[in-house]
């Protein structure tokens, strides 16, 4: 996706609403970006490719830390949002979101539900231009596969988020005929028939080749049909770990994917085109057009000065909980994505970092021998009370995705992996201790030693004996702020548990309200249960 980057999206094709009416309260008024019509517009590659770019570049901004990341990420038990005693990260949105107390006016819901509906608008629109265009049936083959998968992604999450909501696929709404929901569960059919379909007609990464890498393969196909596949009795209320066990399978087969030797090498600044990553966001921040993710800007301690020599000062928002650290057991190299309590150590050199003095209602100041007049002491973190009104330094951090030392602002190029092979491997165990194909838990045991021994760096980790219990607590250690901890809560029943910072809350918060604001633009689309209307 590297190459796909590269090229900017001068033109912008067909005059398309923005899927207006289902989102939210947008115009209906068709916006025009374009004389060009699909007959004019494409005649080669590169144009094609400049379509693509901008529904990849959706998915770029999942993860940073929007509304889709917080909404993916802050309902679970790992990521966590400290308000600072003046009131920076504060404010109803987040605290709704981790204590589970939202309601259909949440803007952040809303902000979902619209950038998801958007994607599919846009994939819409061009899915009709490239069919209208002089393009041979072979030349739109490949990207018409890719535009649907792309799609159903987006359907994926938007059926995994709010259950039922409506299944689109014109170029623009009729004013006078506004969609209708389909069922969950139908979505969930919309969905997988679509990357069925497409997978037949997308390239194996062995057939792409390294140009390709950050697009919509098939085994990304398959690996998203083996997530799907997994949760379907949620979906559809009919578990189906069959199917999920062989689509896990066909991507192990393919030969193309293994584990990388070192777990953190999955998110390095430098990390591209590794074998570990089946599908996710790529980040060139450093080039015209590229887009970076703050995803190590937005959890750093707040300190000035350039702590651990990035040229900005971290904005200190986004953290976990003390249950997260214990997951990990000493000897598991994944327990140093955590920043501990105690005094900060810089990554770089494993010295203390010292600062003038710890400003508990504002950031902290490095401290430099030669300009500082207070100080040294050490930065010291220290526990968190509650999600409210807390000292900058208090909580602990997490550094998943490693420093990028070409950081462009506070915008990193590590490449995040929406899918990847350790997934896979856990959704095999997962589908087996769960009775695919006449699997045991033993045999799902060997599995997730694997993933494992990895972080161990033997078999020093393994693992005796195993539960489902202990599946999702592996999961929860491998996959840990990857936006899977939602999903992976409410497939296992504890998503409603009570936990720190969260009381235990009802059934009916695993789906979202429909947001006001679509409700209001759409008077066909019905709350789901529980919600006030």
């Amino acid at each position: 996706m590297k190459n796909i980057q590269k090229i900017t999206k001068k033109v912008k094709l067909l005059s398309f609403s923005c899927l207006l009416v289902i989102l939210s309260g947008c115009s209906l008024e068709e916006e025009v970006y374009s004389i060009y019509t699909p007959e004019t517009f494409y005649s080669n590659e590169t144009q094609v490719l400049s379509s693509l770019s901008g529904i990849y570049r959706n998915f770029a901004r999942t993860t940073g830390m929007g509304v889709e990341y917080r909404c993916l990420e802050l309902p679970g038990d790992q990521v966590v949002v400290h308000e600072k005693i003046q009131g920076w990260w504060g404010g109803a949105n987040f605290a709704e979101l981790m204590e589970h107390t939202w309601t259909p006016s949440h803007s952040y819901i809303a902000g979902a539900w619209d950038s998801y509906f958007r994607t599919v608008g846009q994939t819409n629109a061009l899915i009709a231009s490239l069919e209208g265009s002089a393009l041979s049936e072979a030349e739109i083959a490949g990207p018409l596969a890719e535009l649907h998968s792309l799609r159903a992604y987006a359907y994926f999450f938007l059926m995994d988020l709010f259950g039922n909501v409506p299944i689109f696929t014109l170029p623009k709404v009729d004013a006078l005929n506004l969609p209708e929901q389909n069922t969950r569960a139908e979505v969930f059919d919309f969905v997988t028939s679509e990357l069925i379909a497409a997978a037949a007609d997308l390239p194996t990464k062995a057939e792409a080749g390294s140009s390709y890498y950050g697009r919509f393969t098939q085994e990304a196909a398959y690996g998203l049909l083996a997530t799907v596949y997994l949760n379907a009795e949620v979906y559809t209320g009919t578990p189906q770990f069959d199917k999920a066990y062989d689509y896990a399978q066909l991507v192990i087969d393919s030969g193309s994917y293994r584990l990388l030797d070192n777990y953190f090498d999955n998110f390095t600044y430098n990390n591209d085109n590794n074998d570990e990553f089946i599908f996710g966001a790529v980040y060139s921040p450093d080039i015209a057009g590229g887009v970076g993710h703050p995803l190590v800007q937005k959890v750093l301690p707040g300190i000035q000065g350039g702590l651990f020599g990035l040229p900005y000062t971290p904005q200190n928002g986004f953290g976990t909980r003390p249950s997260v650290l214990a997951l990990y057991e000493d000897g598991d190299d994944r327990k140093n994505l955590i920043i501990p309590y105690g005094n900060l150590i810089d990554p770089r050199n494993g010295e203390t970092v010292m600062v003038e003095r710890i400003v508990p209602d504002n950031n902290s100041k490095l401290y430099d021998p030669e300009v500082s007049t207070e100080g040294p002491v050490p930065y010291e973190i220290i526990p968190a009370t509650g999600i409210r009104l807390q000292p900058m330094n208090a909580g602990l951090k997490w550094v998943k995705w490693g420093l990028d030392p070409n950081t462009n602002g506070g915008n990193a190029g590590n490449d995040i992996a929406f899918l990847r092979y350790a997934d896979i491997l856990l959704i095999k165990a997962e589908a087996l201790a769960r009775g695919a194909k006449g699997g045991t838990l033993e045999q799902a045991r060997t599995i997730v030693n694997v993933v494992r021994s990895r972080s161990y760096g033997s078999n020093v980790g393994d693992l005796a004996t195993l539960t489902l219990d202990d599946i999702l607590d592996e999961r929860g250690r491998e996959l840990a702020f990857e936006m899977q901890r939602r999903r992976d809560l409410i497939r296992f029943g504890k998503f409603g548990d009570a936990w720190e910072f969260k009381s235990a809350s009802d059934s009916y918060r695993t789906l979202f309200p429909i947001p006001k604001t679509a409700r209001e633009a759409n008077p066909k689309l019905k709350q789901n249960p529980e919600y006030p209307q």
